[in-house]
């Protein structure tokens, strides 16, 4: 597999907080977070970004709708373009 760079972990994020990737990948991800504190702040945020949403999944305000839309523009702003 070839060295990850900063653009891999950006590309991969949604597959690793969803546990959703191989373990070579997985263990070159966090390799790469553990040395690039960059990358480590960009996981982190990502993280707390979805433990935050997913309370709002217990508001009557946030409708499924809003979750939806809210996911899938998430997808897509981390898509590579």
């Amino acid at each position: 597999m070839a060295k990850i760079l900063c653009k891999d972990v950006v590309e991969s994020i949604i597959g690793y907080v969803e546990a959703e990737l191989d373990d070579r990948t997985l263990y070159e991800l966090e390799k790469h977070q553990h040395d690039c504190p960059e990358c480590k702040a960009f996981v982190m945020t990502y993280r707390r970004m979805l433990e935050l949403t997913g309370k709002l999944k217990e508001k009557k305000f946030v409708t499924p709708e809003v979750r939806r839309r809210l996911k899938k523009c998430l997808r897509s702003c981390l898509k590579p373009n």
